[in-house]
């Protein structure tokens, strides 16, 4: 990706800039200021992220800059760099109206905000796809990788913000040695570029996978509601775009692939979130509906044959994304039973033998392993769930001894594959914590709930289990910290 024009240091000095971005050749190898702001040219948003001192902010960029003045100063070695200051300022309607100069300063911004979080576009890729992309991989490799090439030549502000909510989801714990950006801050630019753009720019694909991105994260984090309107959000977009329709012709579609997306962190999100009263957004999937394209390693365009349809479940072929649909399918209708018509049982009992028979299937492909169904089995755990503490706790609904008994048993073998799950976890090393679906950080709290109200007999495994459950869910609070609100400068 390269600059729209020389910078200021070459400029001044007449000299040949390669204009690479964030620094060009030239100032890299002399380790100084480089800018590429200058003269009379409009504000904007990058203007936030200016290097001060070099004499190149125009009266507009400093008064856009306030008090916090730089986010990416470079200092003398020796020295910590400042904190980063969120941009307060929206976009000026001038670069708005000159479609290049805002994708190029909007691209540069969000590359420099990249660049302070320590991650290249190489190691944001990597730890994606190596991570959380495995719980539910809606997402193309190959389509990704042809879309950076394209945007080294012409950086365009959509795949820009796509790439910063990568960053967003890839990011650790906590931000590298020497660095400022962490968690709460990346979140922060992450939701005020996308509300920017999505009042800028035409609706797009990228724009709705960025605010799907942004979504996972509040649900990592436990923001289960702010994930449930963020991607309600995005749903609202998809209609517009038309990605719901059923596809007429068969091979790679993106938009199909991004549409089932939605639909399944929509209603993973929703049983999760603590109102519940207003109704899902996306159509419900039906058992006609074709399964979402599998995707690995090759290029879209060779992956030819649809993966079928919903049903049946012992199908063979379907792999994870198809999975994890299957299971989203099943919890839908465990939904719909329970709200429509909670008395009855025969229809729960068909569901729980269902969702029992897709975890047999799935359940031996999640066990700490790259590549497993965590998505699916994650989702087909929390329907049983749901399911048979409705039965149970159904007062309006006398029910007889033996269907308590198997809903009991039912819970507590739901609970202890949790125990397994979690205790598999713990061959997991701390900088692969991203195979692990943060689904798993619900469902873990639910079995330790379960295991609190229900103690075994042998006091000592009751504990070895608790144990495992609490290890687990320790590994994730670190992995993805509760988010503090960021301090915003008057």
């Amino acid at each position: 990706m390269s600059a729209p024009q020389v910078c200021a240091t070459c400029k001044k000095r007449k000299k040949r800039c390669d204009k690479r971005i964030p620094r060009c050749s030239y100032c890299a190898q002399r380790d100084i200021d480089c800018s590429y702001e200058y003269g009379t040219r409009p504000t904007s948003y990058t203007s936030s992220i200016t290097t001060p001192g070099s004499g190149s902010e125009s009266a507009g960029e400093v008064a856009a800059l306030g008090d916090s003045r730089v986010l990416s100063e470079e200092r003398p070695h020796g020295y910590d760099r400042p904190p980063l200051v969120p941009p307060v300022q929206p976009f000026p309607l001038a670069p708005i109206l000159d479609p290049t100069y805002f994708h190029t300063t909007s691209a540069l911004a969000i590359f420099r905000i990249i660049d302070e979080s320590g991650r290249s576009i190489e190691d944001i890729s990597l730890l994606y796809f190596n991570g959380i992309h495995l719980w539910i991989p809606f997402f193309c490799p190959g389509r990704f990788r042809k879309d950076v090439l394209c945007y080294h030549s012409q950086p365009t502000a959509e795949f820009s913000l796509l790439l910063l909510c990568m960053c967003l989801l890839t990011q650790g714990s906590a931000p590298k040695p020497g660095r400022s950006t962490d968690h709460a801050m990346l979140y922060f630019y992450a939701k005020s570029f996308l509300a920017q753009l999505l009042a800028v720019l035409p609706t797009s694909i990228q724009l709705i996978q960025a605010g799907l991105f942004i979504s996972m994260y509040e649900y990592a984090t436990l923001k289960s509601d702010q994930a449930l309107m963020t991607i309600d959000t995005c749903i609202r977009i998809a209609y517009e775009l038309g990605i719901h329709k059923k596809p007429e012709c068969p091979g790679w579609n993106e938009g199909w692939n991004t549409w089932w997306g939605l639909r399944i962190f929509e209603r993973i999100f929703y049983c999760d979130a603590t109102t519940r009263e207003a109704p899902l957004i996306s159509t419900a999937p039906n058992n006609e509906d074709l399964l979402p394209h599998e995707v690995d390693e090759l290029a879209w365009e060779q992956r030819l044959g649809w993966s079928g349809t919903l049903t049946p479940l012992r199908v063979t072929g379907v792999g994870c994304l198809g999975r994890a649909a299957q299971a989203v399918w099943l919890l839908d209708r465990v939904v719909e039973v329970i709200a429509s018509d909670p008395r009855n049982l025969s229809n729960l009992m068909a569901l729980d033998g269902e969702l029992q028979q897709l975890l047999s299937i799935t359940m031996d492909k999640c066990q700490g392993r790259r590549g497993g169904h965590c998505g699916a089995v994650g989702t087909a755990i929390r329907a049983l769930f749901i399911l048979h503490q409705s039965i149970l706790h159904n007062n309006r609904t006398p029910i007889d001894a033996q269907v308590q008994q198997h809903s009991e048993a039912a819970l507590n073998t739901v609970a202890q594959m949790v125990v397994d799950v979690a205790r598999s976890h713990r061959e997991i090393p701390e900088n692969d914590v991203d195979i692990i679906s943060p689904i798993s950080r619900y469902i873990i709290r639910y079995a330790l709930d379960h295991l609190y109200k229900t103690r075994y007999e042998d006091q000592k495994k009751w504990f070895q289990d608790v144990d495992a459950l609490r290890e687990s869910l320790a590994k994730l609070a670190t992995r993805w910290p509760a988010e503090e609100r960021v301090q915003l400068r008057d």
